[in-house]
């Protein structure tokens, strides 16, 4: 018989008491134990510099160790080319290397792609909901997908089970990964959204039970930090279901470093006392700031291309060979201050990394080289 969640049995599992110090997983290796381990030690008192990743190119990275000299520690990719809706594509792969050679700290999240038509894929897929602005949308049904015997519970489960199978992959390897599948619930821009309506909020909570049950109890992944994005109280799923709350902020405000204390604390009211992240943000917010109004962003993660580098029609603007920063979201002063303070661990502060073991990224390399992407 197919493995299928028995909430009753999950739930009853979930009956205990919170705890924030203990990670959620009961089959956690020793490899992603003292990973939290570490981060737990380090919370409040020093902030992980991130960065998210999607084009090939790495252009960010060109910015950052041009500007400073060095990498942000965690990393971030996506596995939105693990749907059987597009193409593949090699974040993965990219997140094992930076792993592997470079020592680095892996976050992966998930923009998930639905088909629009679950009779005729050919017509398009997206993780944009149908009531957006954007033109790449879906209209695939989030309560379907949580009823089993549809068309769409079946196709939610083939697609778990194509990311376990990744996950897994990096499991082989020993390497940890910051689990953040499922982001932005709160809102109604992704088909697994929320909604603001009841109906759909419970969807969303039963689609997370249904991934944590299958990834723990049926695939058995050892390697998972869960980190739950759901930005609202009343998306709130069981706290024994996740070891990090993440936010994603974009502040409208210009040249925003300020700490965003107001959804820190905000956070803090619901999160039953686990570490918090800033999981996404268009401004790197000033350690100072932070370590002053008492905000404890673990890691911060700038979105990818345009919140680092100067675009033009999205492509990089380049300059004597080169991507250049972007200054309407960090000067270089700035990002020079940010990676060279005490407070902020960037990937040669890791306390494990060590140059005669890791290296840098072989596509930056070539990049400042003038042989990868862009030559001078």
């Amino acid at each position: 018989m197919a493995y299928t969640t028995d909430f009753e049995r999950l739930f009853s599992s979930l009956s205990y008491k919170p705890d924030p110090n203990t990670l959620v997983s009961k089959n956690s290796s020793e490899k992603t134990k003292k990973l939290f381990e570490y981060l737990k030690s380090i919370y409040g008192k020093k902030f992980l510099a991130g960065q998210q990743y999607l084009q090939p190119s790495e252009f960010e990275d060109v910015v950052y160790y041009r500007v400073t000299g060095k990498l942000p520690a965690v990393r971030g990719y996506d596995f939105m080319g693990i749907s059987t809706c597009r193409k593949p594509d090699d974040q993965a792969q990219r997140a094992i290397k930076w792993a592997t050679e470079c020592g680095g700290i892996v976050t992966m999240c998930w923009h998930w792609y639905a088909p629009d038509d679950m009779n005729d894929y050919s017509k398009g897929s997206a993780f944009y909901y149908k009531t957006t602005e954007y033109n790449n949308k879906t209209s695939f049904d989030l309560l379907k997908a949580v009823t089993e015997g549809t068309a769409e519970y079946d196709f939610v489960i083939r697609e778990m089970d194509g990311v376990a199978a990744e996950l897994k992959k990096m499991a082989e390897l020993d390497i940890p990964v910051l689990w953040r599948p499922l982001h932005e619930a709160n809102g109604g821009w992704f088909w697994w959204g929320g909604r603001d309506d009841e109906e759909h909020i419970e969807a969303y909570k039963k689609l997370w039970y249904i991934m944590f049950d299958r990834f723990e109890n049926y695939h058995k992944l050892n390697n998972l930090i869960w980190v739950w994005n759901g930005q609202d109280k009343r998306m709130a799923v069981d706290p024994n279901t996740y070891d990090i709350y993440g936010d994603d902020i974009y502040s409208e405000q210009p040249n925003d470093h300020s700490s965003l204390k107001e959804r820190f604390d905000y956070a803090q009211e619901y999160n039953h006392g686990k570490l918090t992240a800033l999981s996404e943000c268009g401004y790197i917010p000033h350690p100072d700031n932070m370590k002053a109004d008492k905000v404890k962003w673990l890691w911060w993660l700038p979105w990818w291309g345009g919140f680092v580098y100067k675009t033009k029609e999205y492509r990089p603007v380049i300059e004597n060979g080169f991507p250049i920063i972007n200054d309407e979201k960090m000067s270089e002063e700035f990002l020079k201050e940010v990676f060279s303070h005490k407070d902020v661990v960037c990937l040669q502060d890791l306390p494990w990394w060590d140059d005669k073991k890791y290296k840098l990224p072989d596509r930056l390399i070539s990049n400042l080289n003038g042989v990868g992407e862009f030559r001078r």
